[in-house]
């Protein structure tokens, strides 16, 4: 059998390209709670551009977020208490629970 095609190493991977290597272990209890009433108040709704895994989009004028895939990088906090309206609650996940990362 052919071994499979080895990716080009010095070819740097894109944000997407990382996150689809990571393993994620998903829990049903959340990690990320959002006071979505809040949210319809802030005009400039931060989460939306710092988060490299978009689990936070607009969907008809309202704010929807899907933890799957969160690589818990907690920036959507941060930025939600200092330009947003501190919506945005974040803790680690349990144990055993969220990503682990595969690559770099």
């Amino acid at each position: 059998m052919p071994e499979p095609a080895k990716q080009d190493a010095s070819k740097p991977l894109t944000v997407d390209e990382r996150v689809a290597l990571d393993k994620f272990e998903f829990d049903e209890e959340p990690f990320i709670t959002v006071d979505t009433d809040i949210c319809r108040t802030c005009d400039t709704k931060p989460c939306l551009y710092v988060c490299p895994s978009k689990v936070y989009r607009l969907d008809k004028d309202e704010l929807v977020y899907n933890t799957e895939g969160c690589i818990e990088l907690g920036a959507c906090a941060i930025v939600c208490k200092h330009i947003g309206k501190d919506a945005i609650h974040w803790n680690y996940p349990r144990g055993s629970y969220g990503v682990e990362f595969r690559f770099g």
